[in-house]
This record gives C-alpha cells, structure tokens and sequence, in this order.
C-alpha cells in the first residue's frame, strides 16, 4: 500500500485524499445523522400523540366521575350470588354453578354460550352492579362464535 502510494503524482494523491474524506464525511451522514434525525421525528410525532391522548382523557374524567355517581348504589350492595342468578336469566346464560367466594366475589361455571352474550352481561354487571371480573378462563366451545367459561371470578370493585 505505501509503494502504491508513493508511486502516486502529488495531484493523484490530493484527488484520493479528498475523495476519501468526502466518502468519509458521507458515511458519517449516511449512518449517524439521519438516521439520528428519523429518530427525533418519531419521537416527536409519539410525543404528539400522548399529548393528544392526555388531552381526551382529561375531558373524560368528569364523564367517568358523573356516570359513577349515577350508578344506583342501592344495588351495590346487593348479595352478589343472587344479583348473578338474577341477572344471568335475564341474558340467557344458564350458570353449571355459582359459589360464593367471601361476601363480595362468586365464582361462576357456564355451558357454552356467544361470546357476545358473555361480554354484554359483564358490561352490565360491571356498570349497573359495580362486580368486575377478577380472573377468567375461557374455552373454545366448538361453535364459532361460542365460549366455554371453565372459571370466572367476578367481584366486587374496591372503589364502588
């Protein structure tokens, strides 16, 4: 390499010299400062979104805080297993056993049922009833659309 050099004109070797360091100052570009600047405009574009996400969630509070006042308390304090019972019937879900778990819990076991129709009776027992679910397992039931409930636990929520 340093026979190939010397054997260089003093212009030829000024041309290698100056186009190494452009290669050299394009390379940095190429790989440190774009991509740097990719970076930071994602990060500011993410920063955007939370923003705006904070923003909606700021204007929801006095929704929530409104509709959770509104939610009879009378039922509240309803014994869990039997405002279950009651209102299982009411979404057709035919519970194989309800066990009392404490005096604010039950667990529950079902027959295969749409799963559409298990969600909409947790919404309910959720916003009319303040019960939640704890833990949930579910199985496919051989029907598309159709859950087996092997185990859920629902309960009461703490701030309700």
């Amino acid at each position: 390499m340093k026979q190939w050099w010397q054997r260089l004109m003093p212009r030829e070797r000024w041309l290698v010299l100056t186009g190494t360091a452009v290669l050299l100052v394009f390379l940095l570009y190429r790989q440190g400062w774009v991509p740097l600047q990719q970076q930071l405009q994602h990060q500011q574009h993410q920063v955007v979104q939370l923003q705006q996400q904070l923003q909606w969630m700021r204007q929801q509070a006095p929704l929530i805080r409104q509709l959770k006042q509104s939610t009879p308390s009378s039922k509240r304090t309803d014994d869990i297993a039997s405002v279950l019972s009651a209102t299982s019937h009411t979404y057709q879900i035919i519970p194989r056993r309800i066990q009392p778990q404490g005096e604010n819990g039950a667990l529950i076991e079902t027959d295969a049922l749409p799963f559409e129709q298990l969600l909409n009776w947790l919404d309910m027992l959720e916003q009319q009833y303040g019960i939640v679910v704890q833990q949930i397992e579910l199985q496919p039931a051989g029907k598309p659309g159709y859950v087996l409930v092997k185990r859920l636990l629902l309960g009461r929520n703490k701030n309700s």
